[in-house]
């Protein structure tokens, strides 16, 4: 594997993970504030 896959490989795993925080963060400030879970958030991304 050579530098350019690695920094690939890298790059789309720190996207990834934004989107999952994004996601998990966009879920508990919809819980915290109306205290029912989104359930078809998963839908919208």
């Amino acid at each position: 594997m050579d530098f350019q896959i690695a920094l690939l490989l890298a790059q789309d795993g720190i996207t990834n993970g934004a989107i999952y925080a994004l996601l998990a963060l966009a879920l508990v400030l919809v819980f915290a504030v109306t205290r029912v879970i989104f359930i078809p958030q998963g839908e919208f991304v």
